[in-house]
């Protein structure tokens, strides 16, 4: 098999001995495709860059051009001539989203946005765009996680949406509060992407999980986890590498370790448990080394804080990680660092510089100080110079030197916040604040094109491993009506994680557990079953897999519970947070208090492509700690909430924001069955198109009043969801009972 590599466009050819001003002479570009470089590590080969600068330009202040109406945490990447970026859409307005910005790189000017809407999710809108995207030389296209967890493939010429998932209905991937979202990564054929996932069946417990998807299609090739019950989510972000002729992606998640995972297959190979907490900041790969940092409780001890050096080796079920050094109490929870010449340079959480050698865990240089206090963005080195920038503002221009660094200049902009990390891209340098972004260079700067990150050379050819080892089934996920087909296909891998030739269809031995069965290789869901799940798994030699379907009929839906043990089966997102006990002598679900994740969470029932429907419960609510839960029937991305501490009904699609948001008085007692209904229609088309939301609530028993309660439109529409529960269940328990699920007439 031949092995596809990570190219940029335009640079086959390029031998990596090639000169810079060889290389941009003939044509060739530089581009930043992802968020630390195409070298994953911050770092790039240049010449005759800027060793100062001026935000607000003049004569020789090396300010190429600057928008300050591009304002955002994410940093940009570069693409054929290009800048692609996230940010909010229409701020501070009815109609406010987020969107994917496109400039022309020379001039700054705009080519396009793409704007989609934030639902279901609990960020401030001052934490959109958290994430980065990346961009894919070989399709030319852009990916980007929304802070809703809507995950977007883009055509990068266009600006056209080639396709889109909804993470948190399809997979129940969380959308916190603190904004914390993953960062996507490409990787030959596959776009991956990863965040804490409350799933259903085996994996319905918490997990930070990753999901590799066909970056042209995105049908789900793989789905992988680490730990349950992680503490955090995180932002922190992928790195790939190759180690030992095997291939890995690394990254730090959610439970606190760092994981190398095969990205053909998600198989986990190896983790080092570095935090009781997440761990946010992105690892730093360099050969076999890999440099971690957290600004959380350590394993032991009462420390915060800590960077570690972590060498890994092995490959296969034998990959291990092996911690080298650790200094504790160096608290580095945001900042990813560099590596030049077996020093680690790295900024620490209060904006001070250390410099320890890599090899040692000895410390050249400490606590310089940067003029600031807080650290966010990542660091950059090229031209022998590092590149800081900082929360409040600054940045500095250092020469690094035998005894450290020293300051070629610095400056702070006033009314300026840097979150996003500093880039490079033919040459030209590029700082994204959170009020403008700043293009700076001069006309001698240089920048060396990349073909391939050299941390990916050196994967062991395929012939010296050509056994199967294992197995996966495509799509790894589904979702199918009763009766349904789905069509599925087989890849084999060898033990590194290597594809091997697709075996033939007579070599496949297909089995199914659940409702349903396969001819030739064609899954057909059983005609008379519902909200239930079947998982096929497919054997060749000794290697097998398997896959896993949902099964969900049209509407209507009715749910009584009187006979399940467990919430349905289908429903992501339910079984870990909820239980069907008896409540007034009825089973009921319970949204229970006492579970240590989720406790305000979703669950999601069926398909993302519903919609014009009405979703109707019986709902109660208990007291304690003089608190009451909140407790809400989620249609078409929206919330009918009845929130107990306020006493108040409203509807409302983006919590913090309260964009569209309609809320009335509504006194109820703890320990009373009400009735909920909640409708949502799309009306009119296109443009013209808007949302019309009704909801109403009356004490179960009783005649169901003529008018709603509280009704709401929006005109710029989710225009389908599925169908599902919301609840805050921290402090008191809640009961759903009697749902139904129907079309609108």
């Amino acid at each position: 098999m031949v092995v596809m590599l990570l190219c940029l466009m335009g640079c086959v050819g390029l031998t990596l001995g090639s000169s810079i001003a060889h290389s941009q002479e003939n044509g060739q570009t530089a581009d930043w495709t992802y968020w630390r470089g195409p070298n994953f590590n911050g770092t790039a080969e240049a010449e005759n860059l800027v060793e100062d600068w001026d935000s607000e330009g003049g004569e020789g202040s090396n300010l190429i051009w600057k928008r300050d109406d591009i304002g955002t945490r994410s940093t940009p990447v570069a693409m054929n001539g290009r800048l692609y970026s996230m940010m909010r859409s229409n701020p501070g307005t009815d109609t406010e989203g987020e969107k994917v910005v496109c400039l022309d790189a020379e001039t700054g000017e705009t080519i396009w946005e793409n704007r989609f809407n934030v639902w279901m999710s609990d960020v401030p809108d001052t934490r959109v765009g958290w994430s980065s995207v990346v961009a894919d030389p070989e399709s030319g296209n852009v990916y980007a996680l929304g802070v809703c967890d809507l995950f977007l493939c883009i055509n990068g010429e266009t600006g056209q949406t080639v396709w889109s998932k909804p993470l948190h209905e399809q997979f129940g991937m969380l959308s916190t509060y603190g904004g914390r979202t993953n960062f996507p990564v490409i990787h030959e054929d596959l776009v991956i992407i990863s965040g804490i996932i409350i799933n259903w069946g085996e994996a319905a417990k918490p997990n930070h999980r990753l999901i590799g998807m066909d970056k042209l299609t995105g049908e789900v090739v793989w789905f992988s986890g680490t730990k349950d019950l992680p503490n955090d989510t995180t932002y922190s972000a992928p790195t790939l590498t190759t180690i030992e002729g095997q291939r890995q992606l690394i990254l730090g998640t959610g439970d606190g370790a760092v994981w190398g995972i095969q990205p053909r297959t998600g198989k986990p190979l190896w983790h080092h448990d570095l935090s009781r907490r997440g761990l946010f900041a992105t690892p730093l790969v360099d050969g076999n080394r890999v440099y971690a940092s957290h600004s959380e409780e350590n394993m032991s001890g009462s420390s915060m804080g800590a960077v570690a050096s972590v060498e890994v080796g092995g490959t296969g079920d034998e990959t291990y990680g092996k911690e080298v050094w650790k200094m504790e109490g160096l608290v580095v929870g945001r900042s990813a660092p560099v590596v030049v010449d077996n020093r680690l340079y790295v900024v620490d959480d209060r904006c001070k510089l250390w410099i320890i050698d890599t090899e040692t865990g000895d410390l050249i240089a400490e606590r310089i100080a940067i003029g600031d206090r807080k650290q966010w963005p990542s660091l950059l080195v090229a031209d022998e110079k590092l590149y800081v920038l900082t929360e409040n503002g600054r940045w500095a221009i250092l020469e690094m030197t035998e005894d450290g660094v020293e300051f070629l200049n610095k400056g702070r902009i006033r009314n300026e916040a840097f979150h996003s990390s500093p880039i490079l891209a033919n040459g030209k340098l590029y700082f994204q604040g959170a009020s403008a972004l700043y293009c700076v260079g001069s006309p001698e700067s240089k920048q060396k094109p990349l073909v391939l990150a050299e941390q990916l050379l050196g994967e062991t050819a395929l012939e010296e491993n050509p056994e199967p080892a294992q197995l996966l089934i495509t799509p790894a996920e589904g979702l199918l009506y009763p009766g349904q087909t789905m069509e599925l296909s087989v890849r084999l891998f060898n033990r590194l994680g290597q594809r091997l030739a697709d075996p033939d269809l007579s070599e496949v031995a297909f089995s199914v557990e659940g409702p349903g069965s396969v001819d030739g290789n064609v899954f057909t869901a059983n005609a008379d079953v519902a909200h239930t799940a079947a998982t096929i798994v497919a054997k060749v030699g000794s290697v097998s897999g398997s896959t896993r379907v949902r099964i969900v009929p049209e509407l209507p839906w009715a749910f009584n519970f009187d006979d399940l043990n467990d919430p349905p089966l289908s429903w992501v997102g339910a079984r870990y947070r909820h239980v069907i006990r008896p409540v007034d002598g009825s089973p009921a679900l319970v949204k229970i208090s006492t579970i240590p994740k989720g406790a305000r969470s979703r669950a999601w029932m069926g398909s993302s492509e519903l919609k014009n429907y009405t979703i109707a419960a019986d709902v109660r609510g208990s007291r304690a700690n003089d608190q009451l839960p909140d407790i809400g029937l989620t249609a078409h991305g929206y919330v009918l909430d009845l929130m107990g501490n306020s006493q108040q009904l409203q509807i409302r699609s983006w919590s913090p924001q309260l964009r569209m948001a309609q809320t009335v008085d509504f006194p109820w007692e703890e320990d009373k069955w009400y009735r909920m209904k909640f409708r949502a229609q799309i009306e009119g088309s296109g443009d013209d198109a808007i949302a019309v939301l009704k909801g109403k609530i009356w004490p179960r028993g009783e005649e169901e009043p003529a008018d709603w309660t509280v009704t709401a439109e929006d005109k710029i529409p989710v225009l389908s969801a599925s169908p599902g529960l919301y609840g805050n269940a921290k402090v008191a328990e809640l009961y759903i009972d009697n749902l139904e699920v129907t079309p609108n007439e």
